[in-house]
């Protein structure tokens, strides 16, 4: 339970610049209080003690502002920032390493028994308000954006924006997100296309890369005239040595 415990609180502080202490998060984070009311309310779901995993949920979501059904299967090291709002049906299942933002919805869409919520893969990120439903299947490091109604499954490592959402994600959008990983920032509340502030960013993220490369190039280029000069150097050298071996023998 503890070592469960010190994951929970590892992640909160890797995910959220504004942890300060451990005591801070273990009495001001509500999202972890919901996580961990959760692992008893599921443990007593599955000894089919149903009413009370049911209720001590309902004190939960009254606590916390975060529902999530007694029945649904959490992974380790899963995060919920601020978590308000947040709503996880009985049959989803959420992957190792999960970020979802408050306002996020994992639901159903039928009245038919079995499964009928979403499955979250391993690393998924879930923007503030997005809605995922139906029994469908994020994969894998996938994202979600802000607002967002997801209602297809989302490949790994793909970002979905829009209602309803579509895939964005190609090579020119991964050499942007690898880039704003370096300088210091994920948007993970993805905005439209129409956007000229995102716009803007993509722009000098492009602009950035395309330095870069240039950069590399030029790096490439005096590397090989190094190269080249230092061969160079050895055969006027080795040509020096031949002219002296020839005055000596004459000698």
């Amino acid at each position: 339970m503890f070592a469960r415990l010190q994951e929970d609180l590892s992640c909160v502080f890797e995910r959220d610049p504004a942890a300060r202490t451990r005591w801070e998060v273990i009495t001001c984070y509500p999202g972890l209080h919901a996580l961990l009311i959760h692992r008893l309310t599921h443990w007593l779901w599955c000894k089919r003690l149903r009413w009370l995993a049911r209720f001590t949920s309902h004190v939960a979501r009254f606590l916390t502002g975060i529902e999530i059904h007694p029945g649904a299967t959490i992974g380790r090291r899963v995060f919920i920032d601020h978590g308000m709002g947040v709503v996880i049906g009985e049959t989803a299942e959420v992957g190792d390493d999960c970020t979802l933002y408050h306002g996020v919805t994992l639901g159903g869409t039928s009245w038919n028994k079995g499964k009928r919520h979403p499955t979250l893969g391993r690393a998924v990120v879930i923007g503030a308000g997005a809605k995922v439903i139906g029994p469908i299947t994020v994969g894998d490091g996938a994202r979600v954006g802000s607002n967002a109604v997801v209602v297809k499954s989302v490949p790994p490592g793909a970002t979905a924006v829009g209602i309803p959402a579509r895939i964005i994600l190609d090579e020119q959008d991964k050499s942007r997100e690898e880039k704003a990983a370096k300088l210091g920032f994920s948007a993970y509340a993805v905005t439209k296309d129409d956007d000229p502030v995102s716009k803007a960013i993509e722009a000098l993220l492009d602009h950035s890369n395309h330095l870069d490369e240039r950069l590399e190039d030029i790096l490439k280029e005096i590397e090989a005239l190094k190269a080249e000069r230092d061969s160079g150097l050895s055969a006027s050298r080795w040509a020096g040595r031949e002219i002296v071996d020839q005055k000596d023998r004459i000698y």
